[in-house]
């Protein structure tokens, strides 16, 4: 088991924030084709989400190199190539994190949160960086899933 949080999501869904978040400080890295890795998390390329062929590439990542696994869902968007049960071949702790909610119905809400646990996440919570809804709850999670050190 590693000592990183694990952030995956298709293009846009915020994986960079969240990094930031769990970081604690902004990061101006370009987007780019493979993981990023910084002190408390990586995150993994969209593309290896959209490929399913890579789908194993990202099951290995964390088994080797997570200690949790943040599943993202863009609630602007809604798109989602996670299978059912995605989240269950992680022997890692897994959250599942609809993004964007300030732009949601709660219909809306809750069909992403149902994809999650449809993806089989441990729970799901609902993300606003915007308003700041969820980042506590998100913070909570992290910091037990991943102390720091």
């Amino acid at each position: 088991m590693g000592d990183r949080l694990m952030i995956i999501g298709l293009p846009g869904s915020g994986k960079s924030t969240i990094s930031d978040l769990v970081e604690g400080e902004t990061s101006d890295h370009q987007h780019r084709e493979d993981c990023l890795y910084r002190s408390r998390s990586f995150e993994v390329p969209g593309s290896y989400i959209e490929n399913h062929w890579m789908h194993s590439i990202v099951i290995m990542l964390s088994q080797n190199q997570a200690s949790g696994v943040l599943l993202l869902i863009d609630g602007a968007s809604g798109e989602t190539l996670y299978s059912s049960g995605f989240a269950r071949a992680f022997n890692e702790p897994c959250l599942g994190v609809l993004t964007k909610c300030d732009l949601l119905s709660e219909e809306e809400r809750e069909q992403g949160l149902a994809r999650l646990v449809d993806a089989g996440v441990d729970m799901a919570l609902c993300l606003s960086t915007t308003t700041g809804e969820g980042v506590n709850e998100l913070l909570d999670w992290v910091r037990n899933v991943a102390p720091n050190e």
